[in-house]
């Protein structure tokens, strides 16, 4: 135990002499379960400081731990606080000493990427649990011991949360644990200290420019998991970014693939290859087989995952068919104007001379100039474009929508509906025997977000009760 570790201890004892458990006497956040707890704040530069300090005291809060300079005459009530700098940089340290190493002789895989980071975890955790392993996930869609799953909310969790879903893995015997590792999360600190067995990187586009100011900053935030990698780093070549801006990895460590890398074994090993699989299909089952290699498994497990095709993962590429028409409808996450241009080109060749119809917005308060390129894109494949609301948060509505709309020269054939569930009454009212209808953007989320005001809906579920 350091000096610092070691006063914040001593801090907790002097409040509460009879600590058995320190995992349960420390809170990290106003909103949690505060009462007879010591609040930690780290990192905390908010203008509303003490309204959220005196929100925990309200709630109970016996001490409190933060990382800046306060005033306590502006604390309702008096209690002992402690300050200490050594926690703005080091919370996961903390966390793993009151933890007691959570993570020792497991093996920690992170993914990360501008798209794709979900869906490869997920093929990553299934693979490797019908392969006999106990693997724990943390992903957008949800944490916990593969395949039962609970969604928090988060892609990679605060701190805390994710100290105790680690404490949960090892009560739980977990052999191996995948983590998707967002931008926001690496810049934050959130897996500050953690040491990754091996990562994978999907791909690297433009995305959440409002939040890092550059694409720089942004290639910046994904480089901080690879510096925590001390195994391999697989990286997909079918993205020309993921070996251009990491040119300063170790060449020992990197392990490419791809949709067409190793495509003469992978083909051996599988039982049918379907030539309308598309790009993502081709370079996941590459990155299996790599990974897979590496591990040391034979080629008849290899083949026999290969082979075995995965789950789809609710709100990633969800199929569905309408017995009235006969139409197919497809929802997907995608939200990247690199995501959307793979899937409506994939679709588009898949369905041939069929008749594509793409619903989509922007999010609001995010990345302004993708918006008129997604429009663009959208264009360029479909027949019919219905623009509609993603997730307008602080923005009107109409100006995120005039903003896909800007830039499109040919005008026709291009419905406005802000309103996200008139716009799919649309869509299935235009829907024919011969027509493919993309619903992209929102995938599996819950809701969608005006100002302060959150509307639930979700694309799948409404769509099953309109087909119903």
């Amino acid at each position: 135990m350091n000096s610092h570790i070691r006063n914040i201890i001593k801090f907790a004892q002097e409040i509460n002499p009879n600590i058995v458990n320190f995992t349960k006497i420390f809170s990290f956040h106003s909103k949690d379960n505060c009462k007879n707890k010591i609040l930690v704040l780290n990192n905390l530069s908010r203008k509303d400081m003490y309204d959220y300090i005196n929100e925990a005291i309200d709630d109970g809060i016996i001490g409190l731990i933060i990382t800046t300079t306060i005033n306590i005459n502006f604390l309702k009530k008096d209690i002992p606080v402690f300050k200490s700098k050594y926690l703005n940089d080091n919370l996961n340290i903390f966390l793993d000493y009151l933890y007691n190493e959570p993570l020792k002789d497991k093996k920690v895989i992170g993914v990360t990427g501008t798209d794709g980071k979900t869906s490869t975890c997920h093929l990553i955790a299934e693979s490797l649990t019908k392969l006999g392993n106990k693997v724990g996930l943390i992903s957008t869609e949800g944490n916990g011991v593969y395949p039962r799953l609970k969604r928090t909310g988060y892609t990679t969790p605060r701190s805390d949360i994710l100290y105790k879903t680690f404490d949960n893995f090892r009560r739980k015997k977990v052999d191996i644990v995948v983590i998707e590792c967002s931008s926001q999360g690496l810049h934050q600190g959130r897996l500050n200290h953690l040491t990754f067995n091996d990562s994978i990187v999907t791909n690297l586009n433009k995305d959440h420019i409002e939040y890092h100011k550059t694409f720089k900053n942004y290639i910046k935030s994904k480089q901080k998991l690879l510096d925590m990698t001390m195994g391999n780093i697989f990286l997909n070549i079918d993205c020309k970014n993921t070996i251009s801006k990491f040119s300063n990895i170790k060449k020992s460590k990197i392990i490419t693939y791809g949709s067409h890398v190793d495509e003469k074994i992978i083909d051996r090993l599988t039982k049918t290859s379907d030539i309308l699989e598309d790009h993502f299909v081709k370079s996941n089952r590459s990155l299996l087989y790599k990974l897979l290699i590496n591990e040391s498994y034979s080629l008849n497990k290899i083949k026999f995952i290969l082979n075995n095709r995965s789950k789809a993962i609710r709100g990633r590429m969800n199929y569905f068919r309408d017995r009235r028409s006969n139409a197919v409808y497809i929802i997907d996450y995608a939200h990247t104007e690199n995501a959307l241009e793979l899937l409506l080109r994939d679709i588009k060749i898949k369905s041939g001379k069929l008749f594509l119809i793409t619903l989509f917005g922007c999010g609001g308060d995010r990345d302004v100039s993708k918006r008129s390129r997604m429009g663009i894109i959208a264009k360029k494949y479909s027949d019919k474009i219905i623009l509609t609301d993603d997730n307008p948060r602080n923005e009107d509505s109409m100006n995120i929508i005039n903003d896909i709309h800007s830039k499109i020269k040919d005008k026709s054939n291009i419905y406005i509906i802000p309103n996200r569930k008139k716009a799919i009454k649309k869509a299935l009212s235009m829907s024919t025997k011969d027509a493919v209808i993309i619903f992209a953007g929102k995938g599996n989320e819950d809701n969608i977000i005006y100002n302060n005001k959150v509307i639930v809906h979700n694309d799948i579920d409404y769509l099953k009760k309109l087909l119903k």
